[in-house]
């Protein structure tokens, strides 16, 4: 006798039943697959939904980011937000700031409702302004000054062949520099002067032309055409440019000179 397996109701029940397992296992594998490539996608792209909070406060972020930092908006990139996080929607304009000294950490914050969130940015490298071309530099000025032509000692009376003219930069002379031979006529020095050295008024004082009980000639009406001169008594010592009391010796009066020379003074 032939062993023959024969169908039962049982048996084509379970044959079934597998069937729409296993449909029914391909359909959910396919769903969790679906499901997974479009959190991929969202995920690789945070602008793919503009509308939601998220959306909004990234692009606030770029935004203000590339204004208070004067760069490309499309260079600015914000990093991802934690997926477990849930921007809220603000009904107000969100405020933004840098709360550190790195210019990569923004702080958001909404009024209402009141939240804040710290976000970081990827800000392009910024290349530093060249500096400007400065201008050729311009020729120092030039003056011409009275320089020593051999050592110059303090006390000394000083002329002529003491000083000669020299041309020096203007920048660093001394106040007060003598530009002309006149200038040491009937001077004496108050301090030592090496060769070469520019001299200035501060350096000089009239030497003493008068000394007092000195008979002097004072002349007189130089300056109306015509010219009397006497000889007078000093009655102080003068230095060359000072007004001195003088006294004649005939009459006992007294008058007043300004010292012009050695022993000569003119009438005032």
């Amino acid at each position: 006798m032939n062993n023959v397996k024969t169908s039962t109701p049982m048996n084509a029940f379970k044959q079934m039943l597998c069937r729409l397992l296993d449909q029914l296992a391909l359909r959910c594998w396919c769903w969790a697959a679906l499901l997974c490539c479009f959190n991929v996608s969202v995920w690789a792209n945070p602008r793919a939904q503009p509308d939601t909070p998220a959306a909004v406060l990234q692009k606030a972020v770029v935004d203000w980011s590339a204004q208070t930092q004067a760069v490309d908006p499309d260079k600015v990139v914000m990093a991802p937000l934690d997926p477990r996080l849930q921007v809220r929607a603000c009904s107000s304009p969100l405020a933004m700031d840098l709360p550190f000294s790195s210019a990569e950490t923004v702080r958001v914050r909404c009024a209402d409702p009141a939240w804040q969130l710290y976000v970081r940015v990827s800000l392009p490298t910024r290349v530093p302004a060249q500096a400007p071309v400065q201008a050729a530099a311009k020729p120092p000025e030039k003056r011409q000054v009275l320089v020593a032509t051999m050592a110059l000692h303090r006390g000394m009376s000083l002329s002529a062949e003491h000083v000669r003219v020299a041309e020096l930069d203007a920048q660093g002379l001394p106040a007060k520099v003598l530009e002309q031979v006149s200038q040491v006529k009937y001077v004496e020095l108050l301090r030592d002067v090496r060769p070469g050295a520019p001299l200035s008024s501060q350096d000089l004082r009239p030497m003493v032309l008068v000394k007092r009980g000195q008979m002097v000639l004072m002349s007189i009406g130089q300056a109306q055409g015509f010219q009397i001169s006497a000889r007078v008594e000093a009655q102080q010592d003068g230095r060359y440019g000072e007004q001195i009391k003088l006294k004649n010796s005939e009459s006992g009066r007294i008058l007043t000179g300004m010292v012009k020379g050695p022993n000569l003074v003119q009438g005032l």
